[in-house]
């Protein structure tokens, strides 16, 4: 696939391993904490190790706006997406197509909650309803769950690795 981008340059189009997307949270080394703490993220602990809460607040869009200073976590992730058009198996075009159906099933999630919300937080209600007792009220509404539902299933179908899947777990 000679003269097309190079495989990085779809990370700025994209974005969503750091906007909330893909993940909730994002491991850091524990030499990594002090100094991504400084630099705005808001560490946590999450079974005993760091990590930071995404969407991270050094996203512009879709740029990492400390990219030279970011997360070893954030240096060395790949989603499948990436992997595929780097080992030539999907053109430059067909990952655009991915990143653009993600991105817009994102915003129907967006679409569904209240402003300055994210996906974290829809699977956070999910989560919540998921723990509740089954007669309890969901504090969701069904088209904010079907919107990511089906984020959930694109992200899962182009962008995580088995062992990630939300929807389409590995057995």
């Amino acid at each position: 696939m000679t003269g097309e981008p190079a495989p990085e340059t779809l990370c700025v189009q994209c974005g969503l391993c750091c906007n909330g997307a893909l993940f909730d949270y994002g491991p850091l080394e524990s030499r990594e904490v002090a100094d991504k703490r400084e630099a705005g993220l808001a560490v946590l602990e999450k079974d005993g190790k760091a990590g930071f809460a995404l969407p991270c607040p050094q996203l512009d869009g879709a740029v990492c706006k400390v990219y030279d200073k970011r997360p070893e976590t954030c240096r060395a992730y790949r989603c499948e997406t990436l992997k595929a058009l780097a080992n030539g198996r999907i053109s430059f075009a067909e990952a655009v197509g991915r990143v653009d159906q993600g991105l817009a099933a994102l915003a129907q999630v967006h679409a569904h909650l209240p402003p300055g919300s994210s996906a974290t937080d829809a699977r956070r209600l999910r989560r919540q309803a998921a723990q509740s007792e089954a007669s309890a009220t969901l504090n969701a509404s069904p088209m904010l769950m079907m919107a990511l539902g089906m984020l959930d299933l694109v992200l899962d179908q182009h962008f995580r690795k088995p062992d990630q899947r939300q929807v389409m777990p590995v057995e």
